[in-house]
């Protein structure tokens, strides 16, 4: 575990950059595997469903899932910030 806060802010930083890549530093391989996973899949179904087009029936899923996304991702960063801390096993 990370010691020092600013070595802990530069991994969420990372963990910003792309889901799961702060856990893979922090030495959880399948935990940021699967995060990654997770939430590229729902970004990119959020993205298919086409949230630009206000007329289609599926916009409004579409905009549920890049909003999901957003959350899931902003939780993986915090995530990471506690682990680097050692507040978090």
């Amino acid at each position: 575990m990370t010691k020092r806060p600013g070595e802990a802010a530069l991994l969420a930083l990372v963990a910003a950059a792309l889901p799961g890549v702060g856990h893979v530093f922090l030495g959880q391989r399948a935990r940021g595997a699967a995060f990654c996973t997770i939430v590229l899949l729902t970004a990119l179904t959020g993205l298919a469903l086409g949230p630009w087009n206000d007329v289609a029936p599926l916009a409004e899923y579409a905009r549920t899932f890049l909003i999901v996304a957003g959350i899931m991702q902003a939780l993986l960063v915090l995530d990471v910030f506690e682990r680097a801390r050692g507040r978090r096993g």
